[in-house]
């Protein structure tokens, strides 16, 4: 059941309906002693004892003090205390307990309760009157009821209506106030978990990206600095020290640019996004990768067909995935012949990486490892909506060795021919650098 804001719960005394009922019992005693307590229209039921109003008064505080925790308990007692006191012939007392029964069902009760009082305050606007009017059959009665009918009836239905829809009104804005209060507070909370979703995400392609970048200048020092001491050779060691060179100044510089994009509060300038899509690779620097794989000893066949132009995140993409691919291949398969094809067909690019696995493992090395380049490669195509796959194949016919191949299928625009992503800047070469 709703209830107002002025009602309360349960069946115990409120302290305004003590006070309530003390003030009435006082007053209604007072007026009797005095002789002011005026009789009532109605005449007094014959042969009724001189000292019947005081079990009526008291019956009538008695219900006051429920008036507001309940509500039909005091209409019951003190509507029964006021019919009573009419029997009696009325007056001001009997006037103002009825007064009090319709004020204060009307504004402390339940909705239904409360409707209930207000059209029994309208039926006794009509009622009393009337019923004056017969009994004594006269003009002046008649306005007489009618004003007491004012009073009475008429008085407490504006005041407490008035009341009531005040109390309401500001419940009602209170409410509105706490659900405001409570939706603000959900916001910010799922504006913070978004925000930690948002950070975790972050750091997550942090991590792949150095991975991508670090991960594999570090491992190509390795692979070529072994590669040249196997060799023995000394204009080998000269050039893998120069390659050395070039690959930690080329790890410095993408580590450069990632912290400068990282500790930006602003959009790029054009010079910044330059220095970004350098880092970040493109199909441009596809070449590099494969001197550098040659340099460490693998045979390394690269078909670029023409000078595919693709967005940036793709030619990114790309580049990190042949990075990623040409370093397992060192790692997994030294000296085996590796070839990478990459073709653009239609809004689509395909790209293809296969290398022979040393038939003496049979394959099984190359799957070694934990596994993260094979899922940051996977993730970085899943994020440009494209496919990736990689695996152990078998050989072309039987006896000759088996392969493992990198396949990866990325789009380059919209189904209505608009790219996805920026353009990638002209093709620029680069020395020999980056292998992962």
């Amino acid at each position: 059941m709703q209830r107002t804001p002025n009602q309360g719960t349960g069946n115990g005394i409120w302290p305004s309906g003590a006070a309530a009922a003390a003030g009435y019992l006082v007053g209604g005693t007072v007026l009797k002693l005095l002789g002011v307590n005026a009789a009532g229209l109605f005449p007094p039921i014959p042969g009724a004892p001189g000292w019947a109003w005081v079990p009526v008064l008291v019956l009538g505080c008695t219900g006051l003090l429920f008036r507001r925790r309940n509500v039909p308990l005091m209409l019951a007692v003190t509507g029964t205390a006021t019919g009573a006191g009419a029997l009696l012939g009325g007056g001001i007392i009997t006037y103002l307990l009825l007064f009090e029964v319709l004020y204060a069902g009307i504004l402390f009760g339940s909705p239904r309760v409360s409707r209930g009082v207000q059209r029994a305050a309208v039926t006794g606007m009509v009622v009393l009157p009337v019923s004056v009017g017969l009994v004594y059959r006269g003009w002046p009665y008649l306005l007489f009821g009618l004003f007491q009918a004012v009073f009475v009836c008429l008085v407490p239905l504006w005041w407490a209506g008035s009341l009531r829809r005040q109390t309401e009104r500001a419940e009602r804005e209170r409410q509105r106030a706490e659900t405001e209060r409570l939706k603000a507070e959900r916001t910010a909370q799922l504006a913070e978990l978004n925000l930690q979703v948002a950070v975790a995400s972050e750091r997550g392609a942090m991590a792949r990206e150095l991975h991508d970048a670090i991960a594999g200048h570090l491992s190509a020092i390795a692979l070529q600095s072994g590669a040249a001491l196997a060799a023995g050779d000394a204009a080998l060691d000269r050039r893998v020290l120069a390659q050395v060179r070039t690959e930690s100044v080329s790890a410095l510089r993408e580590m450069r640019s990632m912290i400068d994009l990282l500790q930006s509060d602003g959009p790029l300038d054009s010079r910044e996004q330059a220095e970004a899509a350098a880092a970040a690779g493109g199909l441009g620097h596809l070449e590099s990768l494969a001197a550098s794989a040659r340099l460490a000893g693998s045979p390394v066949e690269l078909d670029l067909s023409g000078d595919v132009e693709v967005p940036v995140l793709v030619g990114s993409s790309v580049y990190r995935i042949v990075q990623e691919s040409l370093a397992n291949a060192v790692r997994h398969a030294p000296g085996c012949p590796v070839s990478i094809s990459v073709r653009r067909q239609d809004k689509q690019l395909e790209l293809r990486i296969r290398n022979a696995l040393p038939a003496s493992e049979g394959g099984s090395s190359a799957a070694a490892g934990n596994g993260s380049g094979l899922r940051n490669m996977k993730l970085r195509a899943a994020q440009l909506g494209g496919s990736f796959s990689a695996g152990r194949v078998a050989g072309p016919a039987p006896g000759l060795d088996a392969a493992w191949l990198v396949e990866a299928t990325l789009p380059t625009e919209e189904a209505d021919g608009a790219s996805v992503f920026p353009r990638v800047l002209p093709r620029v070469p680069r020395q020999p650098q980056e292998m992962l």
